[in-house]
């Protein structure tokens, strides 16, 4: 990673200029300068990160959400028609070499299945004729590795801006269940429920796909993230279920199946 540890020069004048302030030099430092000088410009915009090197992944995910951006890193390809489905991102950042399924093909098959989804594509496959194969396959920009996270910032709120691909800030479950996606807030009916960060999240991932069942792994990966080992969701969810039975009684439930996930029960 030392082409990325390279950057940090430039990444830290860049925060300087913008905030007139001084130059720092560590990711987590350009995080903070960032955080109080650019304002929270992706606030409630759910971005999917695909990306198999894991440090790049983090550099991506930590930007993005210093701009208050809700962030899920898939290591291949393989997974992401399914987490698209569930979780509807407004934004792909999409890796083109990856292990088992490449970026030339997801990017071909959300093109069929999700025409208005933007697509940035990060990649070392900077030739030419890489990116104009990009661009034929529909990705939206096409920016090549090494990167400046800023610009990455910067171009993913053009993105979102110019999509006709809008931040959902509110969703409305059955039975006065609601999500505020923008304020991290759930209500019953007029009742504000007490949640933590992790459980707000796996309340929105149920909420998504009310009625059907969500598995452990994607349930951690949107919550807690995908280092997280298989059983740590299952104490988050008891406390979220205690504080749902608090306001909702039996209305609301989160039932447990077997060997598959959890599932949101909402009666009328």
């Amino acid at each position: 990673m030392q082409q990325y540890r390279n950057l940090l020069p430039q990444m830290a004048n860049a925060c300087a200029a913008w905030h007139q302030g001084p130059l720092v030099g560590t990711v987590e430092e350009l995080g903070e300068l960032m955080e109080n000088s650019m304002g929270q410009a992706l606030s409630g915009y759910r971005v999917l990160i695909v990306e198999d090197e894991p440090e790049i992944a983090e550099i991506l995910a930590t930007f993005l959400e210093r701009e208050d951006a809700r962030c899920l890193v898939l290591r291949d390809g393989i997974e992401v028609r399914d987490a698209v489905w569930r979780w509807h991102p407004q934004l792909v950042l999409l890796d083109m070499k990856m292990p088992k399924r490449s970026g030339w093909s997801v990017l071909a098959d959300l093109r069929e299945t999700h025409p208005d989804l933007p697509v940035m594509v990060i990649s070392a496959l900077g030739d030419d004729v890489d990116k104009l194969s990009g661009f034929r396959l529909g990705c939206d920009d096409y920016v090549v590795k090494p990167f400046n996270p800023l610009e990455i910032v910067a171009r993913a709120g053009v993105l979102l801006r110019r999509g006709s691909v809008a931040a959902p800030p509110v969703a409305t479950g059955q039975g006065g269940l609601r999500i505020d996606r923008g304020g991290f807030r759930a209500f019953y009916d007029d009742h504000l429920l007490d949640l933590t960060r992790v459980e707000f999240l796996l309340l929105d991932a149920l909420v998504q796909v009310q009625g059907r069942v969500v598995s452990r792994g994607f349930l951690i990966d949107s919550a807690l993230g995908s280092d997280a080992y298989d059983r740590s969701v299952d104490p988050h969810i008891s406390r979220l279920r205690q504080k749902l039975a608090a306001v909702a009684g039996p209305r609301i439930g989160i039932a447990a199946v077997r060997g598959e996930g959890y599932r949101l029960d909402v009666l009328g």
